[in-house]
């Protein structure tokens, strides 16, 4: 029962890191787009804040592929699938916005980062149905 309780701790951790990180750091790159001042303390906040998503994303899934092995109540398999697919779509678009934001395409990166936005709340969203 320990085990059960530390990956959803666990699991509820990287949901918080994900889906935070994602969030603010969406509304920074696009108030930067208002405000030119804000570019430049964006480049140096932002790899923090990358590295915080990333890190959720990494708790999530360790916490995903092992919670399936303590719950003893039936899981919604359809929806678990969907899951799984959504996060892979977040880490195929995470790391296409860390090649478009090396390469300074910033139009790209924007939209990227609100798709992968998109897809972190639709994952949140669709949790209440596993």
């Amino acid at each position: 029962m320990m085990w059960l309780e530390l990956f959803n701790f666990l699991h509820f951790v990287g949901l918080a890191f994900g889906l935070g990180g994602a969030t603010i750091a969406t509304i920074i790159s696009l108030k930067a787009n208002k405000d030119k001042e804000i570019v430049n303390v964006l480049g140096k906040i932002l790899p923090s804040i990358v590295n915080l998503i990333w890190l959720g994303l990494i708790f999530l899934v360790v916490s995903g592929i092992a919670l399936p092995f303590f719950i003893k109540w039936p899981l919604n398999k359809e929806m678990l699938f969907i899951k799984h697919i959504l996060v892979i779509f977040i880490v195929i678009f995470g790391i296409a916005i860390g090649i478009f934001s090396r390469k300074k395409a910033m139009k790209e990166t924007k939209i990227f980062s609100i798709i992968n936005l998109i897809l972190w709340y639709l994952i949140t969203f669709l949790s209440a149905f596993v």
